[in-house]
């Protein structure tokens, strides 16, 4: 927020912010007092909560001026599209609505454009979970994409399927139910010869639209449908498209990791691997399903994920076969010559997830071609040649913070920061921990972020605290111990007897079979070995000493 100097403006808390989104949100009307006094505390405000409400209007007006006013029963706080984007967004919305009416086609895509432009996300983060700017943000959003359909179909008509993509390749994964963003996408795919990703996607949204609607695609969509069957049995060769598992919508965090393995896949012509390593419940699955959507635009004939375990390679390529339509072979042998044939000739991003050794992911990596892999372990495959490493740590604070406000709503978190960052600090950065926490803290909506932090800081046992429904990161330590091997699983114990940090030249033998299968901290930086501290965190060595005590 600026001044009226054009200064920034320091608003002073998060009411006072709350109060300034909830002022914006319903610009040039009276918002009752009443109103705002509810929504400033969810519906459980204080005493004094007049009295603090025109002390934030006062701080308010120290940088809105005479713009914000008090009127019979409430407030207004006027502002032009000038002064505001989202007041902005709606007059260019408007404007090129009016203009595509009147048959100005050029003019309504430079509006709409312009306006898109102004977009920088889904509006008001900070408070998810006030149910007043919940309305307002999802009226914008609804808003924002009817604009973007409207854009892409104008610009498709004119040729523009480039731009389309472009535009629409952020948006496509998350709305999956809108046929007429679905129908400007998979125009545009059409148009420029990437007619497997186009079948995959029109395929993604028939399954969405009968699941969560119970319905069947439109007519529009089952034209544009009919015209890519007719132009693939022309002569393109259809792909097994998009098999991956669902972006997590509040994925957060990886910034860095991200934008780099983007561009080593982005930048190869021909094929090449990604071991995404990190200890348990870190989040590999995530990351690599994440990365790997974004990807899709580079590998038109599909993106595949097969994941490994301790599963025998025969079973894994009976799978990956039948992922791909490419009957059963009587043999391993067989079945990897097939699998390897099937690969060739074609450009496929191969998600290997959860490879606890490295021959089954060297038997399946394509021999040759523009096929990549993206191989995600908890060990760090370090025997693995010429391949990209990603090493996935915990999360920041920052970033723990901001999964756990995803999950349970920002006003949340920001009525309670102290709370929140205790919360976060029990789970150690873990991301797998902090979305098990979210979860909880979510079904409980009547707790307090000050009760649920004193609950896990006198948990007998975090461990046992980090399970709901399905989500155990117990079980995912008893996964990764039965995969442990021998020599590891004896210096793991040791280990877990003595108090971390623990002195390289001290435990040396130690640190060499564990360093391997990520369940040591390493310090950071070159230092000498006497000085070496290898941490272990809370969460291991609480898991360590439990399966020390059960084996002795």
């Amino acid at each position: 927020m600026r001044d009226d100097r054009g200064g920034t403006a320091d608003l002073g808390g998060p009411k006072p912010r709350l109060l300034l989104a909830l002022l914006v949100s319903r610009a040039n009307a009276v918002f009752p007092v009443d109103g705002l006094i509810d929504a400033l505390w969810c519906g459980r405000p204080p005493r004094t909560a007049r009295k603090n409400l025109q002390v934030y209007v006062s701080r308010l007006r120290r940088v809105l001026g005479d713009r914000l006013t008090h009127t019979l029963g409430g407030y207004v706080l006027r502002l032009d599209p000038a002064d505001c984007d989202l007041l902005r967004f709606e007059q260019l919305a408007r404007t090129g609505r009016q203009r595509t009416r009147d048959g100005q086609t050029e003019a309504a895509l430079d509006a709409l454009a312009e306006a898109l432009e102004l977009w920088q996300g889904r509006p008001l983060p900070e408070f998810g979970d006030v149910p007043h700017l919940t309305a307002a943000a999802d009226r914008l959003q609804e808003m924002f994409l009817s604009v973007l359909e409207e854009w892409a179909e104008l610009e498709g008509d004119r040729g523009g399927h480039r731009p389309v993509l472009d535009r629409l390749q952020e948006h496509i994964a998350y709305h999956p139910l809108r046929e007429r963003l679905a129908a400007a996408w998979i125009r545009a795919l059409v148009a420029t010869g990437r007619h497997s990703e186009a079948a995959a996607y029109f395929d993604t949204v028939r399954r969405a639209l009968a699941r969560e609607l119970g319905v069947t695609p439109g007519p529009a969509l089952t034209v544009l449908h009919r015209r890519l069957l007719e132009t693939t049995a022309a002569g393109h060769r259809p792909g097994p498209g998009n098999q991956l598992p669902r972006n997590l919508p509040d994925f957060v965090g990886r910034a860095g990791e991200v934008q780099r393995t983007l561009a080593y896949f982005r930048g190869r012509r021909d094929g090449g691997v990604v071991v995404v390593s990190g200890p348990v419940g870190v989040g590999k699955s995530a990351f690599a399903v994440h990365v790997a959507h974004l990807l899709a635009d580079s590998f038109p004939d599909g993106l595949i994920m097969a994941e490994l375990g301790n599963r025998p390679l025969g079973s894994v390529l009976r799978a990956l076969l039948d992922s791909v339509g490419v009957p059963a072979a009587h043999n391993v042998a067989q079945a990897l010559a097939r699998w390897r044939s099937w690969v060739a000739g074609r450009r496929i991003l191969l998600v290997l997830d959860d490879a606890v050794g490295q021959q089954t992911v060297l038997a399946l990596l394509p021999g040759s071609g523009a096929s990549s892999t993206l191989v995600t372990s908890r060990y760090r495959l370090s025997g693995l040649e010429a391949v990209a490493r990603v090493e996935l740590p915990a999360f920041e604070e920052a970033e723990a913070a901001e999964l756990l406000g995803r999950v349970i709503g920002f006003g949340r978190v920001m009525t309670d920061q102290p709370s929140a960052r205790r919360i976060v600090r029990c789970c150690e950065g873990l991301p797998l921990a902090v979305r098990i926490t979210a979860a909880k803290l979510d079904s409980l909506r009547h707790v307090r972020l000050a009760d649920y932090a004193d609950r896990l800081c006198g948990a007998p046992s975090l461990l046992d605290e980090m399970a709901v429904g399905e989500l155990v990161l117990r079980e995912r330590y008893e996964a990764f111990w039965r995969d442990l091997p021998q020599p590891q699983r004896v210096a793991y114990r040791r280990l877990a007897a003595l108090t971390p940090p623990f002195r390289y030249d001290q435990v040396i033998a130690e640190v060499e079979e564990l360093h391997e299968c990520n369940l040591l901290m390493p310090p950071a930086g070159e230092v000498s070995a006497h000085m070496a501290a290898y941490g272990m965190s809370g969460f291991t060595h609480e898991f360590g000493r439990r399966v020390t005590r059960l084996s002795g």
